[in-house]
């Protein structure tokens, strides 16, 4: 494993945390199967994040169908240090082919 002091950790540990850095900070997602994890992502000349993402949930035992779309949208939140975050909008249960 590598070094915990490492300039790529602390990197990482700094984006984490809210912290933009090289115009790349992480924004916390809020609800959905990625609830509390922080998705890194490259802010915009205006300091916008990317509007939104579409994941898959993994193959987790529980309710809920394991193929399904989850659809997340950046919204503002003065509350945390990047100032946004990502919410959870839907499932998507539709198969693509």
């Amino acid at each position: 494993m590598g070094d915990e002091n490492s300039e790529h950790l602390t990197l990482i540990r700094r984006w984490l945390a809210g912290e933009i850095v090289n115009n790349t900070v992480g924004i916390k997602i809020v609800g959905g199967p990625f609830n509390g994890r922080t998705k890194i992502v490259e802010l915009d000349q205006t300091g916008l994040p990317p509007t939104g993402f579409r994941v898959r949930a993994g193959q987790a035992p529980g309710p809920g169908n394991p193929a399904a779309k989850h659809t997340y949208l950046a919204v503002r939140a003065p509350d945390t240090s990047a100032g946004w975050i990502y919410e959870h909008t839907e499932a998507d249960t539709t198969t693509e082919e």
